[in-house]
């Protein structure tokens, strides 16, 4: 089976805009800390990471120029549907809104499904 490749940026980065400060970036964290709750499931992921400075080359060279935002699940034809929400680019499809992300883990990858009581758009 083709594997889903997941585009995280590094735990943490600098802005030179902002010297001598650390940042993260939320939404990326919240997936890493997924990944790491359930790894047997993770592992089964192409999980890469890049820099927060752009360009960021691996992006463009799967969803081109225009297509550098992180986190991002690109997700690999005959892995399964893609969601109705998915967005496409240079023929691949694609989810980038992290709770989108967190429901194709769910459905394409079998981690538990987020608490419907919570703030994501799915049952």
């Amino acid at each position: 089976m083709p594997w889903d490749q997941l585009f995280l940026l590094e735990r943490s980065f600098a802005d030179p805009s902002l010297p001598g400060r650390e940042f993260y970036c939320w939404q990326c964290l919240l997936l890493d800390g997924v990944l790491s709750a359930f790894p047997r499931r993770a592992a089964m992921l192409d999980v890469r990471r890049v820099a927060w400075a752009k360009p960021r080359t691996a992006l463009i060279e799967r969803l081109g120029q225009d297509h550098q935002s992180a986190p991002v699940l690109i997700l690999e034809k005959g892995g399964g549907p893609a969601p109705e929400n998915a967005k496409y680019a240079n023929g691949l499809a694609y989810v980038d809104d992290p709770f989108a992300i967190l429901h194709c883990l769910a459905v394409r990858h079998g981690f538990p499904a987020l608490y419907p009581g919570g703030v994501a758009p799915w049952p």
